[in-house]
């Protein structure tokens, strides 16, 4: 009996060994088959159309900075590339012809615009983008774009479209048009 009772014994610690020994299988995962798409952590934006950007003149004025800010380099558009405190666009009526000044902060101040902005006109679906040089006697550089290019331009590039919808939420457009009557901005 006493046999009986050591082989029990034995036969409980071999399977309470085991029992602390055994590891369980994990669940089998089927894996996805990988794929050569690139992970995309900002979300698709669709492509820009000329819809789009007469429904939203907010929208149709960024899409403008953007352009501008991004492919001239003469003049002085680089200088409102990135402000951190936004855009402020101001439209002013010149000589019959409405200017839209494009100052490098969203809540600028009349004290704050002592010298001449870049500004664009639109004409005809026609962009012209001016850029005022000190010392030049007063001479812009001057650059003329179709909006279906700027259009084209935004569409060629996730980024630029995402960097387009940053420039429309960091901007403000001043409804109030004001003529100009000083020599600064009559030229």
């Amino acid at each position: 009996m006493r046999i009986l009772v050591g082989l029990a014994v034995i036969g409980l610690l071999l399977f309470g060994t085991f029992l602390f020994s055994y590891k369980t299988e994990k669940p089998v995962t089927t894996q996805q088959p990988a794929t050569n798409a690139p992970k995309s952590t900002k979300p698709h934006r669709t492509p820009l159309t000329i819809k789009e950007l007469h429904d939203s003149q907010l929208l149709y004025f960024a899409a403008i900075i953007n352009y501008a800010t991004s492919n001239i380099t003469d003049g002085r558009w680089q200088e409102v590339k990135r402000p951190s405190n936004g855009w402020q666009i101001e439209p002013h009526l010149v000589s019959g012809t409405t200017r839209y000044f494009v100052w490098p902060d969203k809540q600028a101040t009349v004290e704050q615009k002592m010298v001449m902005p870049n500004w664009f006109s639109v004409s005809d679906d026609i962009v012209t983008l001016h850029s005022f040089i000190i010392h030049s006697g007063d001479q812009d550089v001057v650059h003329e774009i179709s909006i279906q290019d700027i259009i084209r331009w935004h569409n060629q590039s996730q980024a630029r479209l995402q960097h387009l919808e940053t420039i429309q939420a960091n901007s403000r457009l001043l409804t109030d048009m004001t003529q100009k009557k000083t020599s600064s901005t009559n030229r």
